[in-house]
């Protein structure tokens, strides 16, 4: 879709975001360099629906924040002991 270059009406905004909403990609320039693209949302959860119902992902089974790792070089952290810990919980 092209927009004017003066680009401050109201009515040019209700245009570009109709364009938008219907799948349109509106790319914003700034003297001629692309700075900005406006593309739809996608639904996210329904992507990842698509990418396990294709096979190409498995769906998350936890929930909550990843754990971090033990600091690099903290000697008071067995770090083998650690990551068989991680991984025995994933597998269980």
């Amino acid at each position: 879709m092209d927009i004017p270059s003066d680009w401050d009406s109201p009515q040019t905004t209700s245009q570009v975001l109709a364009g938008v909403r219907n799948g349109g990609t509106i790319e914003i320039t700034d003297r001629g360099h692309p700075i900005a693209r406006l593309v739809p949302v996608s639904d996210d959860r329904s992507m990842l629906a698509e990418l396990v119902e294709a096979g190409r992902v498995v769906a998350p089974t936890g929930g909550g924040p990843v754990p971090l790792p033990p600091k690099l070089g903290d000697e008071n952290v067995d770090v083998a002991a650690s990551l068989a810990a991680m991984r025995n919980e994933e597998r269980s």
